[in-house]
């Protein structure tokens, strides 16, 4: 008799009907997969090529405005403290004003005004308050770490109770220094433009009549304004 197997004999080919469904990984979803691979290969080496620089790129922007920002905030402080005065304690005026400044040039001026201050502007009563109206830079060196900035201000000058406004523009020229801005040259910009002057209101807000107190800028009051430009014309609102 013979017996007929009913399994193919080991390690023969396995038989297959036809139209079976074989076993693995589909042919399609295989190459799909390569397909994604390669594009993850390619995203990784872009990164690596070009995803460094391009972060490095932001930073130094980042850093850039930063420090555009810094300069330019720092020439608006200088600005202020180089025409802000108080006649009741100058020589704190000129510290304020000094520690603005830095280089030769700035130091030995305000050394200047500082001895040519005299017991009459002393007790003047004068003070110089400072606002900035405009300010923007047109130079940036971030290598050097330098600026040059314009800024527009306005000085109220009062003493007693009459009141003396101008604006002027400055020109100046900032460098860092271990952190801060500060100037190392100040050029006026264009004439001191007259504002308007006249008679402070009372604490009531009636208008009193004018005193004896001679106006601002008469000669008396203390020099605050004008002090950042060794150049300023005399007359300015703080006088000198």
């Amino acid at each position: 008799m013979i017996q007929r197997n009913s399994s193919p004999q080991s390690g023969g080919p396995e038989q297959v009907e036809s139209g079976a469904p074989t076993t693995g990984r589909p042919k399609g979803l295989t190459a799909s997969l390569i397909a994604v691979g390669v594009l993850l290969l390619a995203a990784v080496v872009a990164l690596g090529v070009f995803g460094v620089p391009y972060v490095r790129a932001l930073t130094t922007d980042r850093t850039t405005a930063e420090m555009r920002d810094d300069a330019l905030i720092g020439a608006q402080q200088v600005a202020i403290n180089l025409n802000n005065a108080d006649s009741a304690n100058l020589d704190q005026s000129i510290e304020n004003m000094r520690s603005s400044v830095t280089g030769d040039e700035m130091t030995t001026y305000l050394q200047t005004v500082q001895d040519s201050i005299t017991d009459e502007l002393r007790n003047s009563g004068s003070k110089a308050d400072t606002e900035v109206v405009q300010s923007a830079l047109t130079e940036l060196n971030t290598d050097d770490r330098t600026a040059t900035a314009l800024v527009v201000v306005r000085v109220t000058t009062t003493q007693g109770n009459q009141f003396v406004k101008n604006q002027l523009g400055m020109r100046l020229g900032m460098v860092e220094v271990d952190g801060v801005w500060k100037a190392q040259s100040a050029d006026p910009i264009g004439s001191r433009l007259d504002l308007g002057s006249g008679t402070l209101p009372a604490a009531d807000g009636s208008t009193p009549a004018p005193d004896a107190t001679p106006a601002p800028g008469s000669g008396t009051e203390a020099p605050a304004s004008g002090a950042p430009a060794p150049t300023t014309e005399g007359g300015d609102s703080g006088g000198q």
